[in-house]
C-alpha cells in the first residue's frame, strides 16, 4: 500500500516540522502517470498451469491464478508545507517544559535555603526521573500522575515513609505545584526536627539536590 506520511489535507501535506530539513531523503517526486498506474496496478498471478496430467481425463487442463491485487493507499501530494500546527504544538511543549523546569528550580532553592522547615514531602525517585526526562527532552509524552505508592505504607491508618525506599526531598510548595499539574499521590510527610536528620533523610534530600543540578 502507498502510503504518505504527512498532516494529511487533500493533495496539499503539512510536513512535520522535525522532518522538514531531511525532506528530500523521505520523498521522490513521480509524475501523475507513474502515480496512478501503482494506485490502481492489477496483479495477475498465474501459480500452475497443467495439461495432460495422468490424474486428469486428456482433455482437461488446470489452471490456478490469483488476481487482483491492487496497491492503493494514499493520498495523492502535489504540495508540501511546514505543518504550522505542528509547529504551534512543539513550541507550546518547549514553553511547558521551560515553565516546569524553571519553577521546580526556584521553588527548590527556596526550600533549601530554609534553615528548619516544618514539613518536608516525599516524592518517588522513579517518578521524578522521568519527569526530569520530560521537560530535558529525553522523552516526548509526560509521565503519568506522581506515583508514591512504591515508598509509602500504612501504618497506624497512616501513610508512613517505607524504610529503604528510593525517593527525594522537596517543599510543600513544589509538591503541591507538581501536584496541580500531574495529581496522584499519596502525600508522604516527613516532619523536620531540631535532632540531626537519620541518614536516610539526609539520602533523600541529596537525590533531589543532585537531580537539580542536572536540570
Amino acid at each position: 500500500m502507498i502510503r504518505n506520511l504527512f498532516e494529511r489535507f487533500p493533495l496539499f501535506a503539512g510536513i512535520p516540522p522535525n522532518k522538514y530539513q531531511y525532506i528530500d531523503d523521505l520523498v521522490v517526486i513521480v509524475p501523475q502517470n507513474v502515480w496512478e498506474y501503482l494506485y490502481n496496478r492489477l496483479i495477475k498471478l498465474c501459480l500452475i498451469e497443467i495439461s495432460d496430467h495422468p490424474y486428469l481425463s486428456t482433455n482437461l487442463s488446470l489452471r490456478i491464478c490469483v488476481t487482483v491485487f491492487s496497491f492503493g493507499g494514499g493520498p495523492a501530494v502535489n504540495h508540501l508545507y511546514m505543518c504550522a500546527i505542528c509547529q504551534v504544538e512543539i513550541e507550546a511543549l518547549a514553553k511547558r517544559r521551560k515553565t516546569e523546569i524553571d519553577t521546580f528550580i526556584k521553588l527548590n532553592k527556596e526550600f533549601q535555603a530554609e534553615e528548619a522547615p516544618s514539613v518536608i514531602l516525599c516524592i518517588s525517585m522513579q517518578w521524578f526521573r522521568e519527569w526530569e526526562n520530560f521537560v530535558k527532552g529525553k522523552d516526548n509524552e509526560p509521565p503519568g500522575p506522581i506515583d508514591n505508592s512504591k515508598i509509602g505504607v500504612m501504618k497506624g491508618g497512616h501513610i508512613q515513609l517505607k524504610q529503604g525506599a528510593d525517593y527525594g526531598q522537596i517543599s510543600e510548595e513544589t509538591w503541591q505545584y507538581l501536584l496541580g499539574i500531574y495529581g496522584g499521590g499519596p502525600e508522604i510527610a516527613v516532619r523536620q526536627t531540631v535532632v540531626p536528620a537519620d541518614p536516610d533523610s539526609l539520602h533523600g534530600e541529596r537525590k533531589i539536590e543532585a537531580e537539580t543540578r542536572a536540570l
